[in-house]
């Protein structure tokens, strides 16, 4: 028994959770370096704690992971302090980036998404009705935008804990490459988004709270503008409009409920209610939901190549568990 932490670290699971973290850290880590040369020559500061504590954290899980992966032999409980400390950095380096790349002041991009949107024969001020007009599927949107939070770690540590580490791994890789594609292209292609490209009031949805219609609104201006914004990461906005972050979230989050038999199906519809709700609660156009879709199962597919058991380490791990349960 007493090679049984070393079993584990070395078996194939241990050898891509190793991959997972590197591949982790790397694009948190760049991004980092990234955040911090583009901050020299901006009109941004951001409050130190703000992303020195979420970087801290994260950093700290993985250290605390690291001694109970190969001292412990405790996978699981590593692959959640994992990929909690992961996406507890990556996601505040990631909301710097995305207000770093405002910055740009690209021309606005909101004429030419509405014309996609009504060229394709989708008409949001209908869809905005409907859902005005039925205030309980109004909360219930409004619910399911506002989950990710609470369904990312709700996934991340069942999946972990019931030996689905790499279902969660392959979520979070996708989460962090879908991130930083969509927070690039939104700095090149920006957009104010539907209730204030319509300049609609609440008196035009009267039954609805939408969650994200205007919140940005005044950090958009101030960066676009160039004018001095301090930043407190624990308190930034989801400024991005195309593409749909959030909707490529929520498809990632159905992808990895899939792999659990009791999360399989009310996380499916939980996620199914986030992307419906998106053009609503996130004033977002419908092909900036299509896009962050098709950019979510790019990077899904590209984080499972990643992640991938490659056959050679799989006959060694085969090969290997013999001798280990002889000498144990």
């Amino acid at each position: 028994m007493a090679a049984k932490p070393l079993e584990r670290a070395m078996s194939g699971h241990g050898v891509i959770a190793d991959r997972a973290n590197r591949l982790a850290w790397i694009l948190t880590g760049s991004l980092l370096l990234v955040d911090l040369a583009w901050l020299a020559f901006s009109q941004i500061s951001v409050v130190p704690l703000s992303l020195a504590g979420p970087v801290a954290v994260g950093a700290g899980l993985a250290f605390a992971a690291r001694y109970y992966r190969y001292r412990r032999g405790e996978a699981r409980l590593a692959d959640a302090l994992d990929l909690c400390g992961q996406m507890t950095a990556f996601m505040t380096v990631g909301a710097l980036f995305s207000y770093l790349v405002a910055t740009l002041g690209m021309p606005m991009q909101d004429a030419a998404l509405y014309a996609i949107d009504q060229g394709l024969g989708l008409d949001w001020l209908a869809y905005l009705k409907v859902v005005d007009q039925r205030p309980l599927l109004g909360v219930l949107f409004r619910v399911a935008y506002q989950s990710f939070i609470p369904q990312v770690l709700v996934l991340m540590l069942v999946l972990s804990f019931s030996g689905l580490g790499h279902a969660a791994r392959v979520m979070t890789l996708a989460m962090m490459l879908s991130g930083i594609v969509t927070i690039a292209i939104s700095g090149l292609l920006p957009a104010m988004a539907m209730f204030v490209h319509l300049n609609l009031s609440p008196a035009d949805y009267p039954n609805l709270s939408p969650s994200a219609a205007f919140v940005h609104v005044k950090d958009m201006h101030a960066l676009r503008a160039g004018l001095p914004l301090e930043l407190d990461l624990s308190k930034a906005e989801g400024i991005i409009t195309f593409p749909s972050y959030h909707a490529a979230l929520g498809l990632l989050m159905l992808l990895a409920g899939l792999s659990h038999s009791v999360l399989r199906w009310s996380f499916g519809a939980l996620n199914l209610a986030m992307i419906a709700a998106t053009p609503i609660d996130g004033g977002h156009y419908f092909v900036d939901v299509a896009a962050g879709l098709v950019i979510a199962v790019l990077c899904y597919l590209l984080a499972r190549r990643l992640l991938r058991v490659k056959s050679g380490v799989a006959r060694q791990n085969s090969l290997a568990a013999p001798v280990a349960i002889a000498k144990s």
